[in-house]
Order: structure tokens, then sequence, then C-alpha cells
């Protein structure tokens, strides 16, 4: 069954794609050029090796035929020495006389103090016909050095010397086999007031000699006799010998005739050397050849082999630049392999890696970016991990801010709402009002940060009352920091107060009530006379009145202890002196301590202050205290008010210190507590019983914390009690501050001349 294509609407096949040669575009601009590099240097290697070949060859020749000149430059001042010492022997006294007396040892004498003095190797003279008369000889290799005797050596047959016997010739050079070794000798003849008496003969080592001939020239240098048999060389043999040096009898006949010097290549230890051929003429005769020799630097001298030469080094740049192109080529495609990973990296591939080892600089870029990028793929996936977690985190922080019972409300620091609870959302109503209530609630802040609460968490300001929706809401801010104190937001807590605003309103009006129930009898009673002068309805009365006086106090004490706060006592304040404050204080309560029997006294250590503060609260709260020290203290005791300023200069302390039975441990805590009464005992052990609900103390430091003040208690059962409260101390420059007289507050418990006690008196 054969398939049919639609014919309405075929779908196209996809076409094969030609395969076609794929040519890189760095290749077809790259490969050109390098072709054309390459044939450049392969030619201009070629030229270069052909031209310097051909200079080499040429300087050699040139710097050996130099070398050569200057060994025999070197060889003429050699000789022109020589034969001057010679004639300084020949002429030297008594040589001539000596020979012809024949008295050799004093010829040895003159003759061994000659060669010491000139620093000669040999010294021989002879009689006129040739036999040898005396002679020195140096001994080789001695130290010091030292002379040998030679005698008897005939050299009647010697050419140097039968050419001065019998050509007369003025010198003449030759070398002579000594027991020393081969010396060569400059002859020269010896005259007797005109006559002829011997030839002096001095003589150099041969290998002094051409110790001395090599050190004008950096080449070897080599003796032969007119035979072509080698006297010495200064080349270094190793496998070969000095025999081996020999050259053939045509080339010693070439270089004595030739007028140009011989060059050959010679080879000495497997070593092409160079060499070149010349006459040896020490004097006025050729006493054999000379071989000045270097080592061959060029190996191929002939046409044939420069052309080779130059091709092998053409051939050898070449491959050198493909190879330096291929290694450059493997570090950019080195560099472009980093290239693209880091390229793979910026677009999100998180596991590309080039694989390199830090081998070189290349590797050691791409195994750092490899680590790099395995350090952010492990950076990224503990981020996404801890993003999980936060997650998790914020949810389970969600569900807890919403299981909050109170109202929460989070901004920013810009003031932006961040998150809200539903408890929140019923206290504050709809959400399109949320920004507005926030605003309000906001405004009702005070913009001050508070006491710290909590790490990062400041309070902004008091709780302040807001009414809402038929609510009142208790709102209370908070702004959260970090650790350099840099704000980054607030959180705002917001209670249903309702309740207990309705609660207090009901207990200030029955407190009103009751104690306006309370005061109509109380002042009934006290406008009443007795109908009766009996002493017991009077007493009773009177009692009646005190009981009554004491309730009514009572019930004023539970009502400001309910009502008064900051702004109350913000609202009265103005500048109070300290002592005024006190001695008013003092005669509130005189007649008191005067009826159980107290002593009340005022002790000033400094004077002329002020405070600022609601006088009629103040002495109220100061007066607590003083009711407190007269209730607790047994007759015959005392009170004191004592002042003193701080050492910071901003604060007066101030105290009441009695000695009464005092505050045992288990009270001491809990004294500033409304309503608590503790079990104060006299010395017996009975507890003593007052009139009071315990709302003195807690009111009195609700009134001194209201004026920015402090309060502690320090007591010891038996010894006393001591009341310290400070208070922020002001100016009262701008103030005309009424000051009682002094005879205004006489009386038994007021001192009128301020005591002031130093530091070693205090309780």
């Amino acid at each position: 069954m054969t398939h049919r294509e639609n014919p309405v609407n075929p779908t196209p096949r996809p076409q094969r794609t030609k395969r076609t040669f794929f040519l890189s575009m760095r290749w077809r601009f790259m490969l050109p050029i390098v072709i054309i590099v390459t044939l450049v240097a392969m030619f201009g290697a070629y030229w270069l090796a052909t031209s310097m070949t051909a200079n080499f060859a040429t300087t050699e020749s040139n710097l050996l035929v130099q070398n050569a000149q200057a060994v025999n430059n070197r060889a003429v001042t050699l000789y022109e020495r020589q034969r001057s010492e010679a004639q300084r022997v020949a002429f030297t006294q008594g040589i001539a006389e000596n020979i012809i007396s024949n008295d050799v040892s004093a010829l040895h004498e003159t003759l061994e103090a000659l060669a010491r003095t000139a620093s000669l190797d040999s010294i021989i003279v002879t009689d006129p016909a040739g036999r040898e008369v005396a002679g020195v000889l140096q001994v080789r290799n001695s130290n010091p050095v030292d002379y040998a005797i030679s005698t008897k050596f005939d050299l009647s047959t010697n050419v140097q010397v039968r050419a001065i016997i019998d050509d007369a010739q003025a010198d003449t050079t030759g070398f002579l086999q000594t027991p020393q070794g081969l010396h060569m000798m400059v002859a020269v003849p010896i005259i007797n007031d005109g006559s002829f008496a011997g030839v002096a003969l001095v003589g150099r080592w041969l290998p002094t000699l051409v110790e001395g001939l090599q050190s004008s020239a950096v080449a070897d240098v080599t003796i032969y006799d007119q035979t072509g048999i080698p006297y010495f060389t200064t080349i270094e043999l190793t496998t070969q010998t000095l025999e081996d040096l020999t050259i053939a009898d045509t080339t010693v006949e070439q270089t004595l005739t030739a007028d140009t010097p011989i060059t050959a290549t010679i080879t000495i230890d497997q070593t092409r050397y160079r060499t070149l051929y010349t006459p040896f003429t020490y004097g006025n005769q050729t006493v054999g050849v000379l071989a000045t020799t270097a080592p061959d630097t060029v190996p191929f001298v002939s046409s044939a082999g420069r052309q080779v030469s130059a091709i092998f080094v053409a051939i050898l740049v070449g491959v050198t630049v493909l190879v330096v192109f291929a290694i450059v080529n493997r570090y950019a495609i080195r560099l472009t392999r980093v290239r693209n990973i880091a390229h793979a990296l910026t677009v999100g591939e998180r596991r590309a890696r080039t694989g390199m080892k830090p081998a070189d600089e290349i590797g050691s870029v791409g195994a750092a970016l490899d680590n790099y990028a395995a350090a952010t793929q492990f950076r990224e996936d503990r981020l996404r991990k801890q993003l999980w977690q936060q997650r998790r985190e914020r949810n389970y922080v969600m569900a807890v801010f919403e299981a909050i019972p109170e109202g929460v409300v989070v901004q920013d620091k810009m003031g932006e709402v961040v998150m809200v609870n539903d408890r929140a959302r019923e206290f504050l109503g709809a959400q399109a009002n949320l920004e507005q209530d926030m605003h309000i609630i906001s405004a009702e802040v005070k913009k001050q940060l508070g006491r710290e609460i909590a790490a990062g968490i400041y309070a902004l300001g008091d709780p302040q009352s807001i009414e809402r929706n038929g609510r009142m809401l208790s709102a209370q801010a908070a702004a959260v920091v970090t650790r350099n104190q840099h704000r980054i937001g607030t959180v705002m807590l917001l209670r249903d107060i309702t309740a207990d605003v309705q609660q207090a309103q009901a207990r200030d009006a029955f407190l009103s009530q009751l104690a306006s129930d309370v005061q109509q009898p109380l002042a009934s009673l006290a406008h009443s006379k007795p109908s009766r002068k009996d002493s017991t309805v009077t007493d009773f009365a009177r009692e009646v009145g005190r009981r009554a006086a004491l309730l009514q106090k009572m019930i004023v004490d539970m009502h400001e202890l309910t009502r008064y706060n900051t702004e109350q006592a913000e609202e009265n304040q103005r500048p109070l002196r300290v002592e005024t404050l006190l001695y008013a204080v003092a005669n509130d309560w005189r007649q008191i301590a005067q009826a159980a029997n107290l002593e009340l006294q005022i002790i000033f250590n400094e004077t002329g202050h002020y405070i600022l503060g609601d006088e009629r609260r103040l002495r109220y709260a100061i007066g607590n205290i003083v009711d407190n020290a007269i209730k607790y203290t047994p007759s015959g005791g005392k009170l004191t008010l004592e002042v003193k300023e701080t050492d910071d200069k901003r604060r007066i302390l101030m105290r009441v210190r009695d000695s009464g039975v005092g505050i045992s441990k288990e009270d001491l805590p809990h004294i500033f507590m409304p309503f608590y009464r503790g079990t104060p005992r006299r010395e017996d052990g009975t507890v003593i019983r007052v009139p009071g609900m315990g709302q003195g103390l807690p009111h009195a430091k609700q009134v001194i914390e209201a004026h920015g003040g402090i309060m502690k208690v320090q007591s010891s059962v038996g010894v006393g009690s001591a009341v310290n409260f400070g208070l922020p101390l002001t100016s009262g420059e701008s103030y005309t501050i009424p000051f009682l007289e002094d005879d205004i507050m006489e009386g038994q418990t007021v001192q009128l001349s301020t005591v002031r006690r130093d530091e070693n008196h205090r309780p």
C-alpha cells in the first residue's frame, strides 16, 4: 500500500544540505600570512647564510694570516733580544782572557751570573777551533732556578759555529740539542784585542720560545724543521702524537719556495683545523717551517658546501616559523577556550569548565576560572538552600505573626506598611483606611528613641491611647535598628484597652463618689459642737474624725495612684528651690512628728539649687515618705531630710532617713508594689499595726519618676531606713521664686541654720 501526499497542501520535505569544505575566517586570513612569512624568512635565511659562510671563510683566512704575521713579528723581537744577550756575553770583560787561559772555573762562574741576570736558558763559549770551553744549562722544573755545567761539547762541525769561524759572519741562528732539550741558539764571535778568540752561543729552550711566539696570537703554533718533522706544538693532543703532525715534503718545499703562505685543512683528534704554513725565519736564517693553526668554524668552505649549508639554514628557519606559529596558535586556542567558558558562565551555564591544569600561565588562568566557577556554584547552591530555608522560616514567622493576640504593624524606614496581621486589620478596619490610620497613629508617637527593650529594637516614646471604631487602642511603636544604630524600620503593637479604660473610668467615678460621701459627714462632724461636756464623747468624736481623715487620705491616694502620669507632671511644673521645698515638707509634718515624740532635722550639703516640678505633687510624695518614717520609728527617734549634689552637677540627691525598725530582706523587694504591706516588727518581735493600704511608697515613686527622677531604698532591721531619690537640676534665674523667711519656719522640727556635712559623716 502506497502513501499518497496531500495534493492540496503538501508538506515540504527538508532538503539535505550539500556538504562543502568549511574554512574558518581565521584560517582564510592567517594561512596566506603564514605562508608569505615562511617564504620570506626562508629566503632571507638562505641569503644570510650564504653571505655569512663566505664572509666567515674569508674572515678566518684573514685572521689566520694576521696571526702568522704576528708570530713572525714576535720571532723578530725575540731574536733581537737573544742576539743582544749573546753580544753582551761576548763582550763581557774576562770572557776572552779566560778562554785563552782555559780558566773553566772562572768562566762557569761568570756565565752563570750572566744567565741568572738575563733569565737565559743556556750559554756556551768555544775556543777558536769550535770546541766548547765552558757552558751552563738551566735545569728544567727546578725551584729555585738552578744551572748545570756543560763541558766538552764538540761544536767544530756545527753549521752555525762554522759560519762564524769560516765565513766570519756577525751572527748565526739554529737549533742545538742539549741534555736539557732542544734550544734555539744565537751565535756571535768573541773578539780579544782585534783577534778572534772563540764563539758565544746564547740559547732559548724551544717550548719557552714557542710560548713566547704564541703570546702575540690567538692561534696555536707548531715549529717544524726543514724536513717537515715537528719540533713542538701548542695544540693539545689527546689521541694523536706529535709525529702525526708531520707534513709532506711537497708542502715543505712549497712553503719554503712560494711567495705566498700555504693554507691547508687538517684533522686533529676529529677536529677540523685551518692551518697556514710560512717559513720560520729567526734572524737571517730560515731554520724551519712555522704552522699557525685555528679551529675551522665554517663546515663547508667550498661554493657547493655554502649552498647546501644555506639551504639547510633556510629550511630550518621555515620549520621554526611554522613551529612557532603552531605553538602560538595552540595558546590562542587555549585563550579562546577560556574566553568561551567565561562567556558561558556569564549567560548562566553554571557547570561550564575549561578543564585546564595550572601548568603554565594560561592553564593557571583556566584553573582559576574553574575554581571561581565552582566556588560561585557552591555559593549559589548554598544561597538557594538558604532561600528555601528563609521561605520556610518566613512561613513559620507569618504563622506566629498571625497567632499574636495583639495587633502588629511593620513599617519600613520610609513609613510604608510591610506586614499587618489579622488582629490589626480587625482593630483598624478596612484595608482602604489602613495607611491613613497608620499615619494618624504614627503622628501620635514621639519621634525620639526610648530605652532599649531588646537586641535591635528600641521603644519610641510612651504608649499612646487612640480611639478607633468605638474602641480604645493602646499604640506602642518600636524602632528596629542594626548593630551600627541604623534604623531599618518600625514595629507598632496595638492592644484593645477598651475594657481597661471602662474599668478605670468606673473606678475613678467610684473613688470620687466615695470621697464625696466620706468628706460630707466629716465636714458636718467638724462644724457640730458636742452638747455634752462628757470627755468620753469628746474623745470618741475626735477619734472618729481622725479615722475619717485617714480614710479620706487613703481614698485620695488611690485616686492619685490611678491618674497621675508624666503628662500631668509636666502641666504644672515650675522651678522650685530645693531648700524651700524641703522646709515646706518639714512644716507639713512637724506637728505629727512632735506628737510621736520624734526629732525632725534638715541637713544641706549644697544650697541654692533649683528643680523643675509640680510643687503640690512633690510635697505630697515626699510627705508620704516622711509619713512612713514617722509610722515605723519608735518614740524618741530621729528623722532627717538630707540634700547632696551629685558629682556631674546634673542631678540633686535627697534622702529621708530614720532610726526606725527597718524593713526585712523579704519585704524590701516588694515595697513599691501597690497595696503591698509588709510585717514590720518591734525589737520584742511584736508586729506593728498602722493604718494604711500600702499605696504611699508606690505613689511617691510614681511622682518622682514622672519628674525624671530615680528612687531607691536602703534598710537594715533594727537600725533604720533611708529612702534616696534624685531629681534633675534646672535654672531658676528666669523666675521670681517666693522664698520663706527663716522666722516663718521656726519650730522644733526645723533647723534654720544649714548644716554642712562632709562625705565621712554619711550613714
